[in-house]
Formats: structure tokens, C-alpha cells, sequence
């Protein structure tokens, strides 16, 4: 049964795990997803959080601010208002990190 298999392996919290050979310690950032993973040194944290920051706002401005106004837009025009604004994203991007946004 399920319950009684889970029993066996309690969860333990704050403590080192090692992860296909990568030491993992209580507090460290990791960022994960189908491609694999990658620990965040504590010094690059804050540049990462600007970043993010950066690219959201980027993003909100640009690509969904045009697809926000789509209702009612011919598809024709719905693709140029989107390119433009992949257009805008990309200059943003090089403008802030001098290479090209995600689009």
C-alpha cells in the first residue's frame, strides 16, 4: 500500500542531499526544469533576481501588451503587432545584457 511505503521514507527537511553527484546544501537556490538543473551561487542570487525582474517587466511591455489589445484585430494584424513587439523584447534585452531576448 502506498501509505505504508511512503512511512518507510520520512522527509527530511534543512539538510545536504547530493543530486546525480551535485552536493546540495539547506538554503542554496536551484533552478530546475526537463533539461536538468543548476545551483545558484549565493553572490550571483541578487543579479539573477534583477534579471528576472528585468525580463518580466520586458515581457509585460512588450509581448503582452500586444496581445492584450488582439480582441477584434484580423489575424494579419495580429501577427505584425506581435512581431514588432518580439522586435521590441529582443532590443530590450540587448540594449540591458548586450544579447538577444528569449524571442
Amino acid at each position: 500500500m502506498c501509505v505504508g511505503h511512503a512511512a518507510s521514507y520520512p522527509v527530511k527537511w534543512s539538510c545536504k542531499v547530493e543530486v546525480f553527484g551535485a552536493k546540495i546544501h539547506p538554503g542554496q537556490l536551484v533552478h530546475a526544469d526537463k533539461h536538468g538543473f543548476i545551483v545558484i551561487s549565493e553572490d550571483e542570487q541578487e543579479k539573477l533576481l534583477e534579471a528576472v525582474i528585468f525580463m518580466d517587466t520586458n515581457e509585460c511591455n512588450t509581448m503582452i501588451n500586444a496581445a492584450r489589445f488582439a480582441f477584434g484585430k484580423t489575424t494579419e494584424r495580429i501577427l505584425r503587432s506581435m512581431d514588432a513587439a518580439s522586435q521590441e523584447f529582443d532590443r530590450n534585452a540587448q540594449e540591458k545584457y548586450g544579447s538577444r531576448g528569449e524571442w
